[in-house]
């Protein structure tokens, strides 16, 4: 053997000599270290080859343990990918750990802890905060692009022209917004939009946007993964706020960011905010509370219509943890039967001198190269779950927050690896290594080892336990899916489509024009072949999640602060045929009709739930109400009563709402929530077949009108349930990998276990026992594992499924139900798994096995 060192070869017989040598010319400590480093890598490759050799001589093993570790560490590096992506993937912003939302928070009043404030709140905060260098406002939008080919509704952002100097965002193209930007309404663009409409193009910077009627220069391209605040978007406005906005409380709409200064805490910021809005309340002014909230906790949240993602990862990555103490525990049960089965080829070692640190280290070695395989094939499943996981990214999030094998999860991939050889081989390679073989070349190599039999039914009892845990979540989210399923929504999606068609205030500036559109456009729909109804509604049904007011009863004396929330409700403006078209069912009176127009007195028509609200105990009908908009108030007569529908979500109680008709709620000017923009259509057949000639029926009232969106209800509804479908997939299957484990390791241990008492069997089945009886001893082992297990893991679930109580509807986290099945699947599988190992054990012959011993 040869080492080349710096000039010349050096040959030696061993490695004392080279030693000597390297003493001679590099001197000692430098020579011994050299050699011991070599040493250690000789040892390595040496003992990895010998483990390569020991575990293809036992394929089958070396498949299973391989297999089982690469859907636990797989499963969890996916969805650690998921968790990285959502709270340590940095923003594209600059300074993203100062940037924080600010929001009004009424709970302790009974409201939302979180609501938009208005622009007169937003516009006092500005001018009396010192924590901040920069606060914008910003509020989600509509407009229609007309004169750039076909017309398109284009989703937009109206901001005040800080925004991008508050977040420290770069355009790619062009400038961002200049502080005069609002005077002129300048846009900036998204790189899609840029791509998409104005070709790519690097002259569009200067060019002029037709939207809503008026001119709006370019100014500007953001990046492509910009998100910012509400998903993506087309455009961003740069809006001044008029005055007469700020002299008015508001209503909640606008979204404010802000940036810390320099060394100032969000604690800081937070006690500051909370003096200004005492200051404010002492003032008579508008002094609601204020939370500080940081930027990336508001955009994990979401939006208005998206759910809050951190319980859903929070709950997966726990179950994956728990797979991962299965798989763990699976390995290390195979790793302690193979090491019984190797205690010859031990005893060998040890008996030609191989100490017991050397045979400690041969097995981790081993141990190591099955956490290896199993990285390397977890990571291949992680990455085919990515497609999957990517549905529960918010979309509030920059578009380059995507799931990758990035840095981090690469690191919690090999740390999990560390962690696991250390679970599944440390314990089985000491055991081992601290054998006695004394007596393996004796008749007593196969003697069942009463302490290796009672680890390894430990770790059964462990892993049952943990398995309990997970199908007891798994079963408390299919029964929770299963009654949402069968919530009755209060009206009829099938055969129902949905159109938008918003308008603009400057096509259509006055009522009478919007009235005269809509009644035009229901004519020419409703005289379609195969449309049976059709209507308009400002927010149809689980789209948007309502306007929410305040509401008055006539002759009442007006509730105080404390009990303002409590008679909120749901306000939507509808036509007539909106409630028919949707098949909601009239309880009493009457619905929306044309007698209801901008010339009669104003009328509603309520809910159920509205009438619990305010009339628990007479007849809601000839009541009158108001929405309580300050000093100008408009009395609605309530003229029908409606079942009520599940329009925030079918695991949502139905809340109060009211239905106003359209041609007494929109007003002129500017933009009105009230103002319909979503048209219902009930056909006789496929309702997406009618989209086109839907669609070209506005186009024929209006031709510069944009449609944009047309689909069925269903898919709505189907949305709707997306995130629970998602959850139950997802923890159901992390549930049936743990059953299947679980299985698995019972199985082996049985298997192993009467492998090894093939003598005792025999004597017992020469000494009279027949089948049933043997069959019933081994089955009654796996019970008697089965149920110690499931009763802990009961206990544990018992305290653990409370933490997924916001997941469940009608279900109680200690539902008896879910609690007797899942022990009758665990003891059934059990019952399976010992079965075949009962029935080889049975078929043992009594004289060969005699014959054997003797």
């Amino acid at each position: 053997m040869s080492v080349p060192l710096p000039g010349w070869r050096v040959r030696f017989r061993d490695v004392a000599h080279l030693r000597i040598d390297l003493e001679l010319r590099l001197g000692y400590w430098h020579g011994v270290c050299f050699v011991t480093v070599m040493s250690f890598f000789t040892d390595l490759a040496r003992d990895l080859r010998y483990a390569a050799r020991a575990l293809l001589r036992t394929p089958g093993f070396t498949v299973v343990a391989v297999a089982v570790l690469a859907l636990g560490i797989g499963a969890t590096s996916a969805i650690f990918s998921l968790v990285s992506a959502v709270w340590l993937k940095p923003l594209p912003f600059a300074n993203e750990e100062r940037l924080v939302s600010l929001w009004v928070d009424m709970s302790s009043v009974g409201g939302p802890p979180r609501l938009e404030p208005p622009p007169r709140n937003f516009d006092l905060w500005r001018q009396r905060a010192t924590s901040f260098d920069e606060m914008a406002a910003v509020v989600p939008s509509s407009m229609n692009l007309t004169g750039e080919g076909e017309p398109e509704r284009l989703a937009a952002v109206r901001t005040t022209p800080n925004l991008f100097a508050t977040i420290g965002l770069a355009p790619i193209l062009g400038r961002t917004f200049a502080p005069d930007d609002g005077a002129s309404e300048a846009v900036v663009v998204s790189e899609r939009f840029w791509r998409r409409r104005l070709n790519g193009d690097p002259a569009a910077i200067g060019r002029t946007l037709t939207l809503d009627g008026t001119p709006h220069p370019v100014v500007g391209v953001v990046p492509p993964d910009f998100r910012f605040p509400y998903g993506e978007k087309d455009v961003f406005i740069a809006t001044a706020f008029a005055p007469e906005l700020l002299a008015e409380d508001g209503a909640f709409i606008w979204s404010v960011v802000a940036k810390l200064r320099a060394g100032v805490s969000i604690e800081a910021a937070q006690a500051e905010m909370n003096a200004v809005a005492d200051a404010l309340r002492a003032e008579n002014s508008t002094g609601q509370p204020v939370a500080v909230v940081p930027l990336r906790e508001t955009l994990v949240r979401g939006g208005l219509t998206t759910r809050d993602v951190r319980p859903t990862v929070l709950a997966l990555l726990g179950a994956v943890g728990l797979v991962l103490l299965i798989a763990c525990a699976n390995v290390a049960n195979l790793m302690l039967a193979r090491a019984t089965v190797r205690q010859k080829e031990l005893a060998i070692r040890k008996a030609l001198g191989a100490a017991q640190g050397r045979v400690l280290r041969q097995l981790l070695t081993e141990s190591g190269v099955l956490a290896g395989l199993g990285v390397v094939f977890g990571l291949g499943l992680a990455a085919a779950c990515f497609g999957y996981l990517t549905r529960l990214l918010p979309a509030t999030l920059p578009a380059s927050t995507t799931l990758a094998l990035d840095s981090r999860v690469l690191a919690l991939t090999v740390g999990a690896t560390l962690v696991t050889v250390l679970l599944f081989g440390a314990g089985p390679a000491f055991a081992a290594a601290r054998r006695d073989f004394s007596a393996a070349f004796g008749r007593s190599v196969g003697a069942h080892s009463t302490k290796a039999k009672r680890l390894r039914t430990t770790l059964v009892v462990a892993e049952i336990a943990l398995t309990v845990v997970l199908l007891a979540g798994a079963g408390l989210l299919l029964r929770s899916y299963a009654a949402v399923l069968a919530v009755d929504p209060g009206f009829d999606t099938e055969d129902v489509l949905l159109v938008d068609t918003p308008l603009s205030s400057s096509r259509h500036p006055t009522a009478a024009d919007r009235d005269t559109f809509y009644q035009r456009v229901l004519e020419r729909v409703r005289a379609l072949p195969g449309v049976e109804n059709a209507g308009y509604t400002n927010f149809a049904p689980l789209v948007i999640k309502g306007l929410r007011s305040i509401t008055f009863v006539e002759g009442r004396p007006r509730p105080g602060q404390q009990e303002l929330f409590s008679t909120v409700a749901q306000n939507r403006g509808v036509s007539p045929g909106y409630l028919e078209a949707l098949g909601v069912p009239l309880v009493s009176g009457r619905f929306v009709d044309a007698r209801d127009t901008r010339d009669a007195p104003p009328v509603a028509v309520i809910n159920e739930a509205m009438v619990r609200l305010h009339w628990p105990d007479e007849d809601p009908i000839g009541k009158r109400f108001s929405f309580g908009l300050g000093d100008i108030e408009t009395l609605f007569t309530v003229v029908g009563v409606v079942a009520d529908m599940r329009q925030d979500g079918l695991d949502a109680p139905a809340f109060p709402e009211v239905y106003a008709s359209i041609d007494q709620v929109g007003d002129d000017g500017e933009f009105s929530l009230m103002w319909p923009q979503q048209l219902v259509v009930r056909t006789s057949g496929d309702p997406l077949a009618l989209g086109p000639a839907v669609r070209q029926a506005v186009w024929d009232i209006d031709a510069d009108q944009p449609v944009a969106t047309v689909r069925a209800l269903s898919e709505v509804l189907d949305a709707e349930l997306a995130g629970r479908s998602t959850q139950l997939t997802l923890i159901g299957s992390f549930a049936l990998l743990a059953l299947v484990l679980a299985a698995v390791g019972l199985y082996g241990t049985l298997s192993y276990t009467v492998s090894q008492s093939t003598s005792e069997i025999g004597l017992r089945m020469a000494l009279g026992a027949n089948e049933s009886t043997v069959v019933g001893s081994v089955v009654r082992s796996a019970l008697a594992a089965a149920l110690l297990g499931i009763g802990i893991g009961l206990v544990v679930a018992y305290a653990l499924t409370r933490t997924i109580a916001s997941f469940l509807y009608e279900v109680s986290p200690t539902d008896p139900t879910t609690a007797v099945g899942v022990t009758a699947v665990l003891l059934a599988v059990a019952a399976l798994a010992a079965f075949v190992p009962a029935r080889r054990a049975a078929s043992v012959d009594p004289a060969l096995t005699l014959r054997a011993e003797t």
